[in-house]
């Protein structure tokens, strides 16, 4: 099998780490020849089974009244896939901004906000999101009923790699060393990018409802903020691992590995990573995969 291997070292000072989208830019160094003493490169298994894994992200904010039946719904349909299904929810747009009082919470990240630039989610309306980011430029944006059906047809399709995430976490440094390995399954001529996120679970903060179903109107005081986007480790739109002049044969494997200084404020017990390779062109998610921190 065609081995490439990378290693990736961010290096982040705690005093100017406020939120996860202020990472500067990794550099790149080849193991061969680097110290990875800072951040061993683990052993990954051999996959024997590939399946196709599909992103679910969940446009939100903490006064949309009905964005908490949106997130209930994410959550059944992500008890019932397991990890086959993935979801960030993604605060951005007016329901996600601070206001004064109960809700002066900042869920904002730029990732976040850069991506509703683009795909232009809460000028429709939260909630609503996207499965895979299929349909850009002019479907991609679904209703929470139709998710359901959009995450089987995309979970149908034959996975055209598979993406693996070992996390390592050192608390005395609150030091994340996060290995990413990307095995395509075919040949591929396409500009692809991987992207490295961070989300966190169980955040209780204020949350506008108006549906006594799920909780106490027209505020949950306690709400439970699940799978809550807190920034992208290697900026928001990713790297990239593969371009259209260079073909990558079929079970190359490609490795990349990340130091991250997490946030003093996120609980690295409730943290995921979540990776996720797409095409440039198309912003399709190809497939995507999920770990915990700890």
């Amino acid at each position: 099998m065609k081995t490439i291997q990378y290693f990736f070292l961010t290096f982040i000072a705690l005093s100017f780490l406020i939120a996860c989208d202020e990472v500067e830019a990794p550099y790149l160094i080849e193991v061969g020849g680097a110290d990875t003493s800072v951040c061993p490169v683990p052993d990954f298994p051999h996959i024997h089974d590939p399946v196709k894994r599909v992103l679910l992200e969940d446009y939100t904010g903490h006064t949309c009244v009905n964005c908490p039946t949106a997130a209930k719904l994410a959550h059944d349909l992500k008890d019932a896939l397991g990890d086959k299904l993935v979801v960030i929810a993604v605060h951005a747009g007016f329901f996600s901004w601070p206001m004064a009082g109960d809700y002066a919470a900042d869920f904002r990240t730029e990732a976040g906000t850069e991506w509703d630039n683009l795909f232009g989610i809460s000028k429709v309306g939260n909630p609503n999101g996207m499965v895979d980011r299929v349909g850009y430029s002019t479907a991609h944006i679904l209703s929470p009923g139709a998710w359901s059906d959009k995450i089987n047809q995309q979970l149908a399709r034959e996975p055209e790699l598979v993406v693996q995430v070992i996390n390592e976490y050192t608390d005395t440094e609150r030091k994340l060393c996060s290995h990413v390995q990307v095995t395509f399954l075919r040949e591929t001529l396409r500009n692809l990018n991987l992207s490295l996120v961070i989300t966190e679970d169980e955040i209780v903060a204020p949350q506008k409802n108006n549906n006594p179903d799920i909780g106490t109107t027209p505020d949950i005081m306690d709400y439970h903020h699940d799978h809550l986007l807190r920034g992208a480790i290697n900026t928001p739109w990713g790297i990239s691992i593969s371009t259209k002049e260079i073909a990558v044969e079929e079970d190359t494997e490609m490795l990349k590995t990340y130091k991250y200084v997490m946030d003093a404020a996120w609980d690295p017990y409730k943290c995921r990573v979540i990776a996720f390779v797409y095409d440039v062109d198309t912003r399709e998610v190809l497939q995507v995969y999920e770990a915990t921190v700890i």
